[in-house]
């Protein structure tokens, strides 16, 4: 109610001061009524006066009265315009509140999926961007393995060759060392094959086999004419080490007596010249008759 006379409040005030007014003028009506009735002087014509003017303000109380319910009416009317009209604000503001949550509601909603639109974006990106430093990294990786292995087959490359060079330059110095050998050896054989050829080779051979034949024990079935050559292995100092006849005219008697007459005979006298040593010799055992 109280809500009601606020709202209100002017169309219940100018209802009051038409009420009041109306109240006034049908006041000052029969006031006036009063003053100018004429003095009476018969008890008809006071009478008639009196119903004409009571039927004149009687009709005036009638409009006024239904002017009055005309204007109830409008009120009325007007309140439950009024009334329909703050129900379909309300009605409307309950409509616009519904559709503001209804609105942010969806706003939420979109901004929720705008989150996770961003968040399935972004972790899209840094796993991208993972893949992406991992490709580096593994073509880094390759990269440095590609120079190392280069580096390494480098290295093995200079290694083969330096390898190579110095297997060269041995081969040639030990082709020279060999050529220097092989004319040394030439020169040395050169050189005792002069010597052996030499009258000191064959006086150093005389000597040898007559210190054999000293120590010989000459058997009996040895007969004129033998002939056998002897192979003589001795040490630098003259001992001798095997003594084995090879060939022989002789039966084995004689070539058992011969082999221990070249032991006994040990150490063979040295060479006159050292160059003419021989650590195996070959003689040919011709005993005198």
């Amino acid at each position: 109610m109280t809500d009601y006379i606020r709202t209100n409040w002017k169309y219940l005030a100018g209802a009051a001061l038409l009420h009041a007014l109306f109240a006034g003028i049908f006041a000052l009506t029969l006031i006036q009524m009063a003053r100018d009735a004429p003095p009476p002087q018969l008890a008809i014509q006071a009478v008639v006066i009196d119903a004409a003017q009571v039927g004149a303000a009687s009709r005036r109380q009638e409009r006024e009265k239904e002017e009055e319910r005309e204007r109830v009416q409008q009120r009325r009317e007007q309140e439950a315009v009024e009334q329909k009209r703050q129900q379909e604000q309300a009605a409307q503001r309950e409509t616009e509140q519904r559709a503001e949550q209804e609105r942010q509601v969806e706003l939420k909603r979109r901004q929720e999926e705008e989150q996770k639109r961003v968040a399935e974006q972004q972790m899209m990106l840094e796993r991208q961007e993972a893949e992406r430093k991992q490709q580096q990294a593994e073509a880094e990786r390759q990269k440095k393995a590609e120079a190392e292995r280069q580096r390494v087959a480098e290295i093995e490359r200079k290694q083969k060759e330096e390898a190579q060079r110095r297997k060269a330059a041995d081969d040639a110095r030990l082709q020279k060392s060999r050529e220097a050998e092989l004319q040394r050896q030439l020169a040395e054989e050169e050189g005792l094959m002069e010597a052996r050829g030499s009258t000191e080779f064959n006086q150093y051979v005389a000597l040898i086999q007559q210190q054999i034949e000293r120590n010989w024990n000459r058997p009996m079935s040895a007969r004129p004419g033998l002939e056998c050559k002897i192979h003589v292995a001795q040490s630098p100092n003259g001992v001798v080490l095997s003594a084995r006849v090879e060939q022989c005219n002789g039966d084995a008697a004689v070539k058992q007596s011969i082999e221990q007459a070249v032991l006994r005979a040990s150490p063979l006298p040295p060479p006159p010249n050292p160059r003419l040593f021989e650590r195996n010799l070959i003689l040919v055992f011709k005993p005198s008759e």
